[in-house]
């Protein structure tokens, strides 16, 4: 047997406390992680701190949840089958080899507040994310879970729960881009072809 970590947050920043104002939960976000250590997680989230609207498939540094002292994570330990994990994997590693295929899903976004959902095969939220990680990995979870469903849905499992910079040290940024700065120009680039990917497809 393998685990999967799927870690909640309550990130401190301003479209996380209008998410959890608007849902009246603990969280506003999620994440996954496949090693024991965990050294880095896998969402769909802002790529920059400086641009919430530039959002994909990222490689999570845990520096991100460090950043203030308020920020709350809720950490649990799901144990899955070898087959189920290394297919988990596989479809992880198709995503991180081509990351730019891979979008934010805005529309479903929106349409939370509404009770819609809408599907798109190259685009997710991090709840849509971690709800197929989950179900690939054969966990029973209900169809199209939104976080607060999750928590409940995986109650029974090891639990760890705390503020951030309690749980983590010296945690490395490596390759996660979030306090990278970047031009104007370059901004609306990404804006625009992420939309279009979105709408289209890659």
């Amino acid at each position: 047997m393998k685990r999967i970590f799927v870690i909640f947050s309550s990130t401190d920043l301003r479209i996380g406390r209008m998410i959890r104002f608007i849902t009246r939960n603990d969280y506003n976000h999620c994440s996954v992680c496949l090693r024991e250590d965990l050294a880095y997680f896998y969402s769909f989230s802002r790529l920059y701190r400086s641009n919430p609207l530039i959002s994909g498939f990222t490689v999570e540094s845990p520096n991100r949840y460090t950043l203030s002292s308020k920020t709350k994570l809720k950490i649990v330990a799901v144990p899955v089958a070898d087959e189920r994990f290394d297919t988990v994997k596989q479809m992880i590693r198709k995503m991180s080899e081509h990351p730019e295929k891979y979008v934010y899903n805005y529309f479903s976004a929106a349409g939370y507040v509404f009770g819609k959902r809408f599907r798109r095969d190259h685009a997710f939220t991090c709840a849509e994310f971690t709800n197929k990680v989950l179900k690939t990995a054969g966990v029973n979870m209900p169809e199209r879970a939104n976080i607060e469903q999750m928590e409940a849905a995986l109650s029974d499992y090891p639990t760890w729960e705390g503020r951030a910079v309690d749980g983590f040290f010296e945690s490395l940024w490596g390759d996660d881009p979030y306090l990278d700065r970047i031009g104007r120009r370059r901004q609306w680039a990404q804006m625009a072809k992420r939309f279009k990917n979105l709408v289209v497809g890659g």
